[in-house]
C-alpha cells in the first residue's frame, strides 16, 4: 500500500481504529498514534481504560480531540481481552461483577456502544446455546441502556482457526441474518448488529445480509480485507489485510451499508501477525489511509 496522504476523504463513514490492530501497546500510546495518523474515532478496551484511570483517559481523549466510538470488555477476560457471550455459567456470573462500573466508565468516556462477540460454535446444543444467548443479550442490553450504552453484537463466520473459547461441536449462529433473527427474539431494542467485513465475506459476501438489516439495526462496523484466491472456508483472522489490499468489493460493501442507513465509524481491525510486525506508527498511518481510501462508491466519497 502506498503511503497515506494528509487529506481525508469526507463521506458518511468515519475512520476508526481498533486497538487489536496495534496490539500490545499502552493505551495512551495507542491514542497518540491513532490521532497522529488522523483518526477522529477509536475503539478501546474498557478494562484497559479503567486500569489507566477513566478520568485520566477522558482528559487524554479530550486533549487529543478523539472520540471513543465503541468499547469492548462488557464481559471481560483478563486485563484487556473481552469474553464471548457463551462462556460457561460460572464464568458468566464472574464476568457480571463490576458490570455497572464498566458501563459507568464507558459513559464517562462518552462511549455509547459496547461490543460483544457471539460464539459461532458451542459445547451446548444449538437450541440451548441460542436460548442462553438471547437471555444474556437481553440482560446486558437492559443493563447497558440504563447507562446510555447500546450493545453491538458480532457474529463470527470463519470456520478455521477459531480460538477454543469460540469453538465447540455444535453450531450456534454464523451469519448476519441469523443474528438479526436472534436479536429480534430477545425482545429488546437495546442491542444491534456489529457488521465485520471479514466475517461478512467468510459468510459469502452477500450484500442482502447487510441491506436486509434495515435502518438503525447496525450499531458498529469493523473492516478488514480478505486475501485473493482463498476459499471462504479457508479464511482465518490471521489473514486479515488492510481494507483495499485484498479481494473484497468495497463498492458493494459501501452500497450495502448506505442502503441500510449506516453512516458511522468503520473501524480497522487486524490480527495479521505480519502486519502487526510493522512499526506501530506505520500501522496506524496505513490503517487510516485504508479506512478513507478503500471506498469507491459515490455515496461513500462525496
Amino acid at each position: 500500500m502506498s503511503a497515506p496522504t494528509a487529506d481525508n476523504v469526507t463521506g458518511p463513514f468515519v475512520p476508526c481504529l481498533n486497538p487489536a490492530t496495534l496490539s500490545g501497546i499502552p493505551l495512551e500510546q495507542f491514542l497518540a498514534l491513532a490521532t497522529g495518523a488522523g483518526f477522529p474515532t477509536v475503539e478501546v478496551s474498557i478494562q484497559q481504560a479503567q486500569a489507566h484511570g477513566t478520568a485520566q483517559v477522558r482528559d487524554v481523549i479530550q486533549e487529543f480531540g478523539v472520540n471513543v466510538a465503541a468499547a469492548s470488555g462488557i464481559l471481560p477476560a483478563g486485563p484487556v481481552l473481552p469474553a464471548p457471550l457463551l462462556v460457561d455459567p460460572d464464568t458468566y456470573r464472574a464476568c457480571l461483577d463490576g458490570l455497572d462500573e464498566r458501563l459507568e466508565a464507558m459513559a464517562a468516556l462518552d462511549c455509547t456502544i459496547a461490543t460483544t462477540v457471539l460464539n459461532p460454535r458451542s459445547p451446548l446444543q444449538t437450541a440451548e446455546a441460542r436460548a442462553v444467548a438471547r437471555e444474556r443479550i437481553a440482560q446486558l442490553a437492559t443493563t447497558a441502556a440504563a447507562h446510555g450504552v447500546r450493545l453491538a453484537v458480532e457474529t463470527v463466520s470463519i470456520h478455521t482457526g477459531l480460538p477454543p473459547e469460540l469453538d465447540g461441536p455444535h453450531p450456534v449462529i454464523d451469519t448476519l441474518p441469523q443474528l438479526a433473527e436472534l436479536l429480534d427474539d430477545t425482545g429488546t431494542d437495546g442491542a444491534g448488529v456489529l457488521v465485520d467485513s471479514f466475517h461478512w465475506a467468510a459468510a459469502g459476501a452477500d450484500p442482502t445480509h447487510i441491506t436486509d438489516l434495515g435502518p438503525h439495526r447496525i450499531t458498529h462496523v469493523q473492516i478488514a480485507d480478505i486475501p485473493h484466491g482463498r476459499a471462504t472456508d479457508e479464511l482465518t483472522d490471521s489473514q486479515r489485510l488492510f481494507p483495499g489490499d485484498g479481494a473484497l468489493d468495497w463498492t458493494s460493501i459501501a452500497d450495502a451499508l448506505t442502503q441500510a442507513g449506516y453512516a458511522g465509524p468503520v473501524s480497522v481491525e487486524l490480527f495479521n501477525p505480519k502486519l502487526r510486525a510493522l512499526p506501530a506508527g506505520d500501522i496506524a498511518r496505513l490503517s487510516h489511509h485504508a479506512a478513507t481510501r478503500c471506498w469507491t462508491l459515490a455515496e461513500a466519497t462525496r
